[in-house]
């Protein structure tokens, strides 16, 4: 489901929560951070030159830390 929300600590896409434990309801995830954020927090699409920015750091970083590739493109990780 596309929401046109971004994370902004990695630019990876986000997905609307379903996490309706929390005293505030979070609005969107994202599965690469594992953080549940606010409306007013995400990233949108108008601000893609910073998003593009995030997603080669995110994946600069991943690379240099041999941590498993997960997609920036796609909201969920990868299946082998």
């Amino acid at each position: 489901m596309k929401t046109r929300r971004f994370c902004p600590h990695c630019g990876r896409p986000l997905l609307k929560s379903h996490n309706d434990k929390h005293y505030n309801k979070y609005s969107f995830q994202c599965y690469g951070c594992e953080e549940d954020f606010f409306k007013f927090e995400v990233l949108r699409k108008k601000d893609m030159e910073d998003i593009i920015q995030l997603r080669l750091g995110t994946i600069n970083r991943e690379c240099r830390e041999d941590s498993h590739l997960y997609s920036v493109y796609k909201p969920y990780p990868q299946r082998n």
